[in-house]
């Protein structure tokens, strides 16, 4: 396996951006041409780079050979994260808070016992309930300090899309409108993308999550307006991304408040049982009115 892919797995494995794994060791940039193939790197950089996030080099130049990447033995297993991923996520489309308070008292107990989840474990869970609860009191510092390095750099991939989207919910207004200007502008610069169907999920997933929150705070139609064109304009009409097609149909119907197609997606929605953007929607009663 070449050093680039290689570097690149170990990287998403341990859910670390280009930012984090470069460590100020190179430029971002460089990195991201190691990654690709484009550029070689010198063994004593690469080394600093393997050290600076704790991967063993005597395993990960095995790996160049042959064979999957090794797993830090010091944390819980990429197969146990994935399960718990799964988890949260059924939990918090369902709205579970007692569920997801259950699951953060196992990933608490994973930390206290000496093997914790990869970081981007209690980030998912802390963020989700944050949605949920439109708190951010029990968000930690480790979370926190995740989110400032995802908003970093010019090089974005899945993990920026997909995790600072997700982080939506504690930032600003304004932080929000600039973040996702500048993660669709770097998602159409990189023609990489259109090939890419993670990222293309990453971008998507932000997308509802930017129109979520511009709901939560009453942004106007004018603000989303270039979240509803890059959309339309940029993510493909696939089966695979039929859920996301539906939010923001919803979306745009809330903002042009067209109650009738409001109830026709919400109900779409509802019979697959995709529920989580629905909390702040106006609910049809019987009588026809709404309540929201």
């Amino acid at each position: 396996m070449r050093i680039g892919k290689l570097l690149r797995e170990s990287r998403l494995a341990a859910g670390l951006t280009q930012t984090e794994m470069v460590a100020g060791v190179v430029s971002e940039s460089f990195y991201s041409k190691v990654e690709r193939g484009i550029h070689s790197i010198d063994a004593d950089t690469l080394i600093e780079i393997l050290k600076a996030n704790h991967i063993n080099p005597v395993q990960f130049f095995s790996k160049t050979l042959d064979g999957p990447i090794q797993e830090s033995p010091h944390k819980k297993s990429l197969q146990d994260a994935s399960f718990m991923a799964n988890k949260i996520a059924n939990s918090a489309n369902k709205r579970d808070l007692e569920k997801l308070g259950q699951l953060k008292k196992e990933i608490d107990q994973a930390e206290e016992q000496g093997k914790p989840y990869y970081i981007w474990i209690p980030y998912i869970l802390e963020l989700m309930t944050a949605w949920i609860t439109h708190s951010t009191d029990d968000i930690s510092e480790p979370v926190k300090k995740k989110i400032q390095h995802l908003s970093k750099g010019n090089n974005w991939g899945f993990l920026n899309y997909e995790y600072l989207g997700m982080a939506f919910i504690a930032l600003t207004p304004e932080q929000v409108l600039n973040f996702s200007h500048t993660a669709y502008q770097s998602y159409v610069k990189n023609s990489e993308n259109i090939l890419s169907y993670t990222n293309t999920v990453g971008i998507a997933n932000l997308v509802i999550d930017f129109l979520m929150y511009a709901y939560i705070h009453n942004f106007n139609k004018e603000l989303c307006a270039e979240t509803f064109a890059f959309f339309d304009k940029n993510i493909p009409y696939e089966a695979s991304f039929y859920q996301h097609r539906v939010i923001v149909r919803l979306y745009k119907t809330l903002f042009d408040n067209d109650t009738e197609k409001v109830d026709f997606y919400t109900r779409l929605l509802e019979e697959d049982n995709f529920t989580f953007c629905l909390e702040n929607v106006p609910v049809a009663k019987k009588d026809g009115s709404h309540a929201h």
